[in-house]
């Protein structure tokens, strides 16, 4: 709102060519309109529009404008009252007071109702009724009534009550109207007519009128239902001049002594006068206060379908950024494991020659160890991705929690052979316990613990521990992993669990890590809607534990014994088919130092030749190569002749992600290993029996 009383801003928008020949038109046809009715009834103002579309022509109008609108007005306004029989002093009054009405109302507008001056909007409208137009209509009234009293001796009572309610009247109905017609494109939206059926429907709400102001039959209250009706359809310039022509019928019948109220008080005008303008003015706070509130809802509906294309394009965005992020964590990802398979590869073919002197064991035992710790990161940093991204599914399916545990340790218990460091399991509570849950999540967590347990703790013990709270045939698991290790000081515990966090930031850490173990750890059990905590006591050691629901089985469904890992000797042809030259080296060594024969490929269109022309106990595959990937390859060899159709088909990929493993399935692969490759997978998958269907079933590695 402006800070002042003023009337013209500094600068007028740009309006319509021919407005202000358009106000001075309609100012002219209302003036000449009230001024027979004023007549007809011997002074007494019916409905004086004029003054309102005159303030808001000085509103709307650029200064100069402006002026000579108010000035023409002025004039229009002297001529017709000199032309209705009033002397010159009158008519000069009467157009003077109503000029001056004009602009104070016009000021009042601007200070109180914004410089938007949009009628629709309900707190303006009021604002514009009672700090505006009242005042304004009230202020001229007076003085108007006062001056016509000194002057021409009239009775001051009778004359204030014609001018303030006419004039108060016809402002509140001229006003609004005007300046919502005046910017038609602006208001004309949202409404549920078309323009077609707006103009039908004001027709039809003139035909009501002209005929409830035909007859002398208390029918007034017909035409509130029937308006309400309409406006609910009409936007608000129609709805505003609806509302104009029903007033000026109203006006006409009645001064023209028909319709109910010249009926209800015949030879009374100065009292049918009085109700019409009642009856007028609560119709048209009627209809303009619901078109405000049905426009307000409809620019509320707007803004919020816009809010809600904002916000869909910024989804839409948000899910281009993080699918770019999550390809390019799975590029990266690819692209470290491919040299990591070359360098763990040769590490573990060169570990396994008997002459290689203890100091050479020792320095390939650390390439082995920065490895593995290399992946870890690797693994850690997609699955810390994909949790953000809510790309983790759960699979429950039945295991038995005590074996689970059990194979957590055998995995620990080789980090521990050089230190003295002793690993107590404790399953007594769930021995002999099947239970319906993730086993591959629940192994993930417990793997976590149980490393950051080893690589915090020199000596002592690491004990885990899995307690059991019995409930029907749901059950509430606690498993602690309970060390003898550095432990943390109170201020420390807050920081845990957060991603990319770590307690010790000084340059001389001992233990090294990207902080992340422990958040994926967290996301993993909410997800199974369970909770993690850790107690911990500085120089003493720390507890971590998580606890999780997990429904009872009766029974473990039977599964055949898998083959021993590395067992007997290799026979058969393989085939192994990869881009990368350092990959095919290092799994053919690992395959020809078992005894396999080998042959290599460099891409599936060589991989498919190969096993159209000779058979092969398996194929290892790359995904990624030129010419011919990996799944088309693999698709390819399906639609072979024969049993060579049949030939086993392993991913050795580095592409790890469970999307990746389910392309590989869905392509027609018997299972998947990822890279870097270990020399013990690759064996066994050499050796599985692919098409034996009482063998031991394939469990693929899956990252995230």
């Amino acid at each position: 709102m402006a800070s002042g009383f003023r009337l013209f801003r500094p600068e007028q928008s740009p309006r319509a060519d021919g407005l202000e020949l358009a106000f001075l038109a309609t100012y002219a046809v209302c003036a000449v309109l009230a001024y027979s009715w004023t007549t007809a009834l011997n002074g007494l103002a019916v409905l004086w529009i004029c003054n309102g579309l005159l303030t808001a022509g000085l509103l709307l109008l650029p200064r100069q404008q402006a002026l000579v609108l108010a000035l023409l007005c002025a004039s229009i306004d002297l001529m017709a009252a000199l032309a209705s029989g009033s002397s010159l002093a009158r008519s000069l009054l009467i157009a003077g007071c109503d000029v001056t009405e004009a602009v104070l109302a016009a000021i009042l507008i601007r200070r109180f109702c914004g410089a938007g001056l949009d009628m629709n909007v309900l707190p303006r409208f009021r604002n514009f009724v009672l700090l505006a137009a009242l005042p304004a209509t009230l202020t001229m009234g007076t003085l108007g009534a006062s001056g016509a009293a000194l002057m021409f001796q009239d009775d001051f009572l009778s004359g204030w009550k014609t001018w303030v309610f006419g004039d108060f009247l016809g402002m509140i109905v001229g006003a609004p109207a005007a300046l919502l017609l005046a910017r038609f494109r602006r208001y004309d939206l949202g409404a549920a007519a078309s323009r077609f059926e707006s103009l039908g429907l004001i027709g039809l709400a003139a035909a009501a009128a002209a005929l409830v102001f035909a007859t002398p039959l208390p029918t007034l209250f017909l035409l509130f239902p029937l308006g309400l009706l309409m406006v609910i359809r009409l936007s608000s310039p129609y709805t505003a001049l609806m509302v104009m022509l029903v007033s000026f019928i109203a006006a006409s019948a009645t001064v023209a002594g028909h319709g109910p109220i010249a009926a209800q008080f015949p030879g009374d005008m100065s009292r049918q006068i009085l109700v019409l303008q009642l009856y007028l003015a609560t119709i048209v706070g009627s209809a303009i206060i619901l078109s405000s509130v049905l426009a307000q809802r409809a620019a509320a509906q707007a803004s919020l379908r816009r809010a809600l294309a904002v916000a869909r394009a910024a989804r839409r965005e948000a899910v281009a950024a993080d699918g770019a992020k999550g390809r390019f964590l799975a590029v990266m990802s690819h692209e470290m494991r491919t040299p990591l398979n070359g360098i763990g590869g040769h590490a573990q073919l060169l570990r396994a020659h008997a002459d290689l002197p203890p100091q050479a064991r020792q320095q390939l035992g650390v390439i082995e160890a920065s490895c593995k710790v290399l992946l870890s990161l690797i693994n850690n940093i997609l699955d810390y991705s994909r949790l953000g991204a809510g790309a983790v599914r759960l699979t429950p399916a039945p295991f038995a929690l005590g074996d689970l545990v059990e194979t957590a340790g055998d995995i620990v218990r080789p980090s521990l052979a050089d230190r003295p460091l002793t690993l107590n399991l404790d399953v007594s509570a769930v021995e002999g316990l099947t239970h319906h849950g993730d086993e591959n999540h629940i192994l993930q967590v417990l793997l976590n613990l149980l490393g950051n347990a080893v690589k915090f703790t020199d000596q002592g013990q690491i004990e885990v521990r899995v307690e059991l709270q019995l409930a029907g045939e749901a059950d509430r698991v606690r498993v602690s992993v309970r060390d003898t290790g550095v432990g943390l000081h109170p201020e420390a515990l807050s920081q845990l669990f957060q991603p990319f966090t770590q307690v010790d930031t000084s340059p001389t850490r001992r233990f090294e890590g990207a902080g992340l173990g422990l958040a994926i750890c967290k996301s993993l059990v909410e997800q199974m809607n369970g909770r993690i905590g850790v107690e911990s006591v500085a120089g003493q050691g720390s507890e971590f534990w998580f606890e999780i629901p997990l429904s009872r089985l009766t029974a473990l469904p039977e599964a055949a014994e898998a083959e021993p890992l590395g067992s007997g000797t290799g026979t058969g042809r393989i085939l192994v088919v990869d881009d990368h030259p350092v990959n095919r080296q290092v799994a053919s060594m690992m395959l020809a130092a078992a005894g396999f024969e080998v042959e290599t490929a460099d891409d599936g269109v060589q991989a498919v030749e190969a096993v159209r022309s000779r058979p092969f106990d398996v194929v290892f595959m790359d995904i990624h190569m030129p010419i011919m990937d990996g799944i088309a390859a693999c698709r390819a060899i399906r639609t072979l002749d024969g049993v060579r159709a049949q030939t086993p088909v392993v991913a050795m990929t580095a592409a790890t992600l469970p999307e990746d493993v389910a392309r590989c399935r869905a392509a027609g692969m018997d299972a998947h290993l990822s890279k870097p490759i270990e020399q013990e997978s690759l064996l066994a998958a050499a050796r599985h029996s692919w098409r034996s269907a009482e063998g031991p079933k394939w469990r693929d590695s899956v990252s995230g």
